[in-house]
């Protein structure tokens, strides 16, 4: 078997690779290396209601509580009532517009947009099996630049979607428990990812009771033509109902007691980020997730190829492949670990363990003279020189 001297020619156009090999990952695994990025939530200049551009977060300073009523005035069945007065900003537009989150459920209600479509989901933890999501999915809801009502009301019938006071849709097999909303309220981001949402927000209404169509009419009137600010508002069966008119500071404070102040922070920022996340809660078998998987192994191959052939040059190969996939999976956990504190980028062993799969393959295929011939093809290395040329 043929070695290189450790500090041989061949070897430190090598080394270069590897180093540049290294950068270029930070580079494309890091960016925006910025820990603490501006949260992009600014006031609108000439009506009630926030914008959210770039990356931008609002949440409630504590969860959401049930109103306090004699025992004769609590509703009679488990029901409960979503309104969102809202302008999307783009068509095609995807991210998670409001969340009810916890630390045993982050994502355990959310509303989406998914370009013109409306998802609403609920997540709950399945232990071993990760976690189980249930959506409904409401298409052609939510359009660029038009200000809309949205009212979801869930009952023991199921729950049904109105547009503007009016029926757009409905499921008797979905439905929200009024329970799963006592939590933390989340607007323009999943407190779990990067999910981000753009457009504005007018109003934010929930009720533990559903709302009929006549009340869905009749409260799409009073968002839209009356300034909230100034209208007589029933807050009965009301849990919260949020009109922001407050048009400048960092706080929003709603109309009923039962209701959390909303906090605009100065950072952007994930609350409830997890820090490697587990591959059983991150496993979807979809096009994005496969997409990543693919992304990331690929990324690594080229890393795992110059450093196997690095090593391969003064070791036996196999011990070069070794120490390649191990040098790329400590590399790949670093990053992984690091971007827990980069607002922009997910944590997670699932990335470890492509990443190091990728530096595997990469490795497998560096055979010493292939890297040889490779580092010629750039004249990285001197041709090789003709033996029988060289006797004469």
């Amino acid at each position: 078997m043929h070695t290189t001297p450790a500090f041989s020619p061949e070897r430190k156009p090598l080394a270069v690779l590897c180093i540049l090999a290294m950068l270029m990952l930070l580079w494309a695994t890091m960016w925006p290396f910025n820990p603490y990025p501006p949260n992009g939530v600014t006031w609108l200049p000439d009506a009630n209601g926030v914008r959210f551009e770039h990356s931008a977060v609002i949440f409630s300073d504590g969860p959401l509580k049930p109103a306090t009523r004699r025992a004769a005035e609590l509703p009679a069945n488990d029901a409960c009532a979503i309104e969102l007065y809202l302008r999307p900003k783009g068509p095609d537009d995807v991210g998670n517009i409001l969340t009810f989150s916890s630390d045993d459920n982050p994502d355990a209600v959310f509303l989406r947009q998914w370009r013109q479509s409306l998802l609403i989901d609920r997540s709950r933890p399945a232990h071993a099996s990760g976690r189980k999501l249930v959506e409904f999915d409401v298409d052609d809801t939510l359009h660029a630049g038009q200000v809309a009502l949205l009212t979801i009301s869930s009952g023991p019938q199921g729950l049904t979607v109105y547009v503007d006071g009016k029926v757009v849709a409905g499921t008797a097999h979905f439905r929200i428990s009024r329970d799963e909303l006592y939590r933390q309220i989340v607007l323009g981001n999943s407190p779990s990812n990067f999910e981000v949402w753009h457009g504005e927000v007018r109003g934010l209404a929930i009720y533990d009771e559903e709302i009929s169509p006549t009340e869905a009419a009749a409260h799409f009137v009073e968002w839209s033509t009356t300034p909230p600010a100034s209208q007589p508002v029933d807050t009965s069966h009301v849990l919260a109902r949020y009109d922001f008119r407050e048009r400048s500071g960092t706080t929003i404070r709603g109309d009923v007691a039962s209701a959390p102040p909303l906090t605009i922070p100065t950072h952007f920022s994930i609350p409830r980020k997890a820090r490697l996340d587990s591959p059983i809660n991150e496993f979807e078998w979809t096009t994005s997730w496969r997409r990543d998987v693919i992304e990331n192994i690929l990324g690594f191959m080229p890393f795992g190829f110059v450093l196997c052939g690095f090593f391969a040059l003064s070791r036996p190969r196999g011990q070069a492949i070794l120490i390649a996939t191990l040098c790329g999976g400590f590399f790949s956990f670093l990053i992984e670990f690091t971007q827990y504190y980069i607002p922009r980028r997910d944590s997670s062993w699932t990335d470890v363990i492509s990443n190091t799969t990728g530096t595997l393959l990469g490795a497998l295929i560096a055979h010493p003279e292939w890297v040889r011939f490779a580092l010629r093809l750039v004249f990285l290395i001197p041709p090789k020189r003709n033996t029988e040329a060289s006797r004469t």
